[in-house]
Parts: structure tokens; sequence; C-alpha cells
């Protein structure tokens, strides 16, 4: 029977789905490992009850194949959680079981089946049991974004119902400066930016407006060569299972 970690069981509101890591660590793609990168396949979404259902498969490399790992998930706001056991097999797939065929022992993959709101990231981390070794990814199954070539925007929740999100800008020319636009609730600023040298900006907003209990966000920048925003709500109702 394959692994299926169906971690849609969690909501973005829950701190407690499996056991959570008791020390204290550096998360995201800046602390793996020299040379590892952790990739998540998606390979297929179905409905199921309404609300659609991703299944991804994980591939690490650059990290050794004869260690035992642990698999961990990171919900927006809330501490790593453990999954499961984990191991990289010959091709760098991440499993529960390594192929033992002279033993009768079946591959067992892990595949993950979320479900994920708009803006949503799931983060994953597979993590060696002695802590010597680590790989991290993540993944937005619904962005939040607007193209306008050369321009990308995304906005990513980064706590419970929106209350933090990121937004990063993409396709700016180096160092230029730019309109910025932005609005919640009764709420508005306009302001100028800068790009950095590799022509991208970031910035992490807090919507909440005193006295009320939900809104919409809307960001927008014109840039020398694109004009791009998005629209987020946020607050009571806005987290919704797509």
């Amino acid at each position: 029977m394959k692994t299926v970690l169906t971690l849609f069981v969690c909501s973005i509101l829950s701190a407690a789905c499996f056991g959570q890591m008791k020390d204290k660590i550096d998360w995201g793609e800046k602390f793996n490992s020299n040379g590892a990168t952790l990739v998540l396949k998606e390979t297929e979404r179905n409905p199921a009850n309404g609300k659609t259902v991703i299944t991804y498969d994980m591939f690490a490399s650059g990290l050794p194949k004869d260690v035992e790992y642990t698999l961990w998930m990171r919900l927006a706001g809330s501490d790593p959680q453990s999954v499961a056991d984990a191991l990289i097999n010959k091709d760098g797939l991440v499993v529960s079981v390594l192929a033992d065929p002279a033993h009768g022992v079946a591959e067992d993959p892990i595949h993950l089946k979320v479900f994920a709101g708009r803006g949503e990231p799931k983060r994953f981390g597979v993590i060696s049991n002695d802590g010597h070794y680590r790989v991290f990814a993540e993944v937005v199954p619904f962005p939040i974004e607007d193209f306008a070539a050369p321009c990308k925007l995304s906005a990513t929740m980064m706590s419970p119902n929106y209350f933090g999100v990121l937004v990063v800008v993409t396709g700016l020319q180096s160092n230029e400066e730019f309109q910025v636009d932005q609005q919640s609730g009764g709420e508005r600023a306009q302001t100028k930016a800068t790009a950095a040298d590799d022509g991208t900006y970031r910035v992490l907003l807090f919507p909440f407006v005193k006295g009320q209990t939900s809104g919409k966000l809307r960001f927008n920048i014109k840039a020398k060569a694109c004009a791009v925003g998005v629209e987020v709500p946020w607050g009571a109702g806005s987290y919704v299972i797509q």
C-alpha cells in the first residue's frame, strides 16, 4: 500500500496537526545544505466534495541516501510539524520505505495530497534525524498574481486569514524607482519604492484596519515598463479552500 499524506486534514487555522518540532531551527531554502534542492512535482488535481485535491511527489538532490530523515511541513503562521519518517531512493524520490526485492519489500513513495486557499503556501522540509542535512521547498497551488511583461506581482499569505501578506514583484529594472498604490478598508497610501539590484521588490504587508473584522487589500505598482496589481481579501471569511 502506498503512503498517502492527506495534509488537507489540517486547516490553516490548526496549529497542532502533527508532532511539533521541539527544537527551533532555521527554515527555508536559504538554509538548504550546500548543493541540496527539493522539488515538489505536481502529479494530478482531482475534485473532492467541491474542493480540489492536489497531489505532489518530492524529489531531493544533493543529500546522502544512506541517512534517515523526517519530513516536516509548516503552515502559514505556525511552527514546523513532523509528518512522516522519510528516506531518499536512488532516483531522489522521497519515500517511506525503500525497495528491497531480495526480501519481498516494495518501495513506498510518499504522495502528498493537499487542499489550499488562494495564495496559501505549502512548505516542506526534509531533515536528517541527526540534524546534519536539510532541504526545503515551497509551492503555492492557487497563486494570487498578476502579469504584465516583463513584470510579475505575487501575493502570498504569511499568517492565517491574510493578516500578513508577502508581496513580491519581479521583472523590474535594476534599482528603478516606481509608484506604489495600496489600499485596505478606507485607508490608502501612495508612495515611491525602489527595486533591488536584480529587479525585484519584496514587502510584507499587514492589511488589518482598526475597527474592521474583514476587508480587501489592493496593491498596485506602476513601473517604467509595466503596471501590475492584485486584490487580496483579509479577515473573517477570507480563507476559502479552493
